[in-house]
């Protein structure tokens, strides 16, 4: 399970950087200048880590879906911002944000074969329960 701390590191940092967008527009930043920032942070260490990895290239279909996942997430980014700038609380927006997984998990189902076992099911289940508590 080697993956799993990288997992894990991504839940942290992920929450930080959902943290640091909601205090970016309490301070007054506009989601515009939210976004800018956030890819102007993005950007050296994306290259850093590109060049630590061995600068790997790859085939044209996976460049293709990596800049359709690159232009998703910044779409998201857009309206998670907007949902800040709006009045969200950040546990209920960023929580909604991310019960992408839903959708994530059924469609690995459906092109990769992932295997949806009764368990992953049911915390699937419980995870979205707990969102729509969240929000009322």
């Amino acid at each position: 399970m080697a993956w799993f701390g990288w997992a894990l590191a991504a839940m942290v940092l992920m929450g930080l950087g959902n943290l640091g967008m909601k205090a970016a527009v309490q301070h007054g930043l506009q989601p515009a200048a939210v976004l800018l920032w956030v890819v102007v942070g993005e950007a050296p260490l994306a290259l850093a880590y590109w060049l630590w990895r061995g600068r790997p290239g790859g085939s044209a279909g996976g460049m293709v879906w990596a800049l359709v996942a690159g232009i998703a997430t910044a779409a998201a980014l857009v309206a998670v911002n907007e949902s800040f700038f709006r009045g969200a609380k950040a546990a209920v927006a960023v929580g909604i944000m991310n019960a992408n997984f839903v959708l994530v998990a059924l469609v690995a189902f459906l092109l990769f074969r992932e295997q949806l076992q009764p368990s992953k099911l049911v915390g699937l289940a419980a995870t979205l329960s707990g969102l729509w508590l969240m929000a009322r």
